[in-house]
């Protein structure tokens, strides 16, 4: 998910203790939508055991989800510069829990399309944006902090919410569980009331959806590629993790904890890399070995991994840290080759790439495991398309190595932008992107 707020005004000094009610409130916003959200791979196995359903036509309702919630966090930006952060962030619970609670009457595998995916998406893509914008315009010197705290959330969700899921299907079936789910998106509602607005009248502007500016960098173009790839690869890990390992004679319950797994790696994966220090960058050596290395293994030994239990957790635990580390990059290397008004300028056409990403690669990855009748060729193609996502950055992220060979090592290292930086408040004031 990406957010952008470009203030008209620089804000004040952060007073008052309310600010980080409002950043709690936005924390359980994004362990809510990213919990139900990345659990996609529990709910995959629950629709096609239900309607019966191979692994192409089932694949439709993860997809659906993923990409109506990519793109209506941006397409959907007019509700929250007109009504505010609070109210887009209420009526998203709405739209989502009503979306949840209409799985009691579905009876046919579209009708779950619609309301798991289609409207369960809406709902999540009105909360999900504003409420990191809520925090940015509540903060200003522990911007970072707070957001930190925030964005904590994805990690907590994905650890938390596959556990909670396979234990309400044990106890209350799946119409049961999305009732419950249901009740749970309701208080998005309790923490868009909790975000209250900016005092003092200050107003956010949004960058333009679509600009022509950044098509006319090549370097754009690259990283839209990078986004696509790495949307796809990721999406199709964690929509088939739990099938891969129940087809390899792993019972639903250790299956589901897979997922669990990745967002505990991933959570520790971002902390390490988010908390560095001030004076802490993106080596050359960390970017090699996390990008491509842990690429490159993570395509090459999935078959030999899933062999037994253990090397399942190995897989996820590797796929977790990984994850976490490319949201870090990514962010990292962006703002390095492009500058935060491009990316921001940008922002319409990254998001539509993770978006379509997301609705191919379910479908893709499905048409190939009933050709193959082998779940390892989807991760074998899951995998490649996170390598050549690492590959395409790290291209960009060097293409200017001959021009750093002229001069020299103290400058070379002024080239390289701290991971955390006092100065990374000043790129969030002109609309850098934030990666989730």
């Amino acid at each position: 998910m990406i957010a952008i707020s470009v203030p008209d005004v620089m804000l004040p000094r952060d007073s008052g203790g309310y600010r980080w009610v409002v950043a709690i409130a936005a924390f359980f916003t994004q362990f809510i939508i990213c919990g139900i959200t990345y659990s996609i791979g529990v709910f995959h196995i629950v629709f096609s055991k239900i309607f019966n359903e191979d692994h192409f036509n089932t694949s439709w309702i993860g997809s659906i989800l993923l990409y109506t919630t990519a793109l209506t966090s941006v397409v959907m930006r007019f509700f929250m510069v007109q009504f505010g952060c609070r109210w887009s962030v209420i009526l998203g619970g709405l739209v989502s829990a009503l979306g949840l609670s209409m799985g009691m009457v579905v009876t046919e595998m579209y009708q779950v399309y619609l309301t798991f995916g289609v409207l369960t998406g809406i709902g999540f893509g009105l909360a999900c944006t504003p409420s990191i914008m809520a925090v940015e315009q509540h903060f200003y010197k522990q911007r970072m902090q707070a957001l930190s705290v925030v964005l904590s959330g994805v990690g907590a969700g994905i650890v938390v919410f596959p556990i909670l899921i396979r234990t309400l299907l044990e106890h209350l079936a799946w119409r049961g569980t999305l009732w419950i789910l249901s009740g749970i998106a309701l208080n998005l509602c309790v923490c868009g009331a909790l975000m209250s607005p900016v005092a003092h009248g200050k107003q956010v502007h949004l960058m333009p959806l679509l600009s022509c500016v950044p098509l006319r960098n090549i370097t754009f173009h690259g990283m839209c590629i990078a986004n696509l790839f790495w949307s796809f690869g990721s999406t199709v890990i964690y929509m088939y993790l739990p099938s891969y390992a129940m087809d390899q004679d792993s019972s639903f319950e250790t299956s589901v904890f897979l997922v669990s797994c990745v967002g505990m790696a991933s959570f520790t994966s971002r902390v390490i890399f988010s908390f560095m220090g001030h004076n802490s960058t993106l080596d050359d050596m960390t970017a090699i070995l996390c990008s491509i290395g842990l690429g490159v293994v993570i395509t090459g030994i999935c078959p030999l991994l899933f062999d037994d239990y253990a090397g399942q957790i190995g897989y996820s635990i590797l796929f977790g840290f990984y994850s976490g580390y490319w949201t870090t990059f990514l962010s990292q290397a962006s703002r390095e080759l492009l500058g935060p008004e491009c990316i921001a300028k940008g922002n319409g056409y990254l998001s539509f790439m993770i978006a379509l990403g997301s609705i191919m690669a379910g479908p893709a990855a499905g048409l190939l495991i009933q050709e193959e009748t082998e779940f390892k060729y989807a991760f074998y193609l899951a995998g490649s398309a996170l390598l050549w996502s690492s590959v395409i950055m790290m291209l960009f992220k060097y293409q200017s190595c001959g021009l750093e060979s002229f001069v020299s090592e103290p400058e070379k290292n002024d080239l390289k932008i701290p991971l955390v930086d006092r100065s990374q408040n000043d790129c969030l004031m002109k609309g850098e992107p934030i990666l989730v």
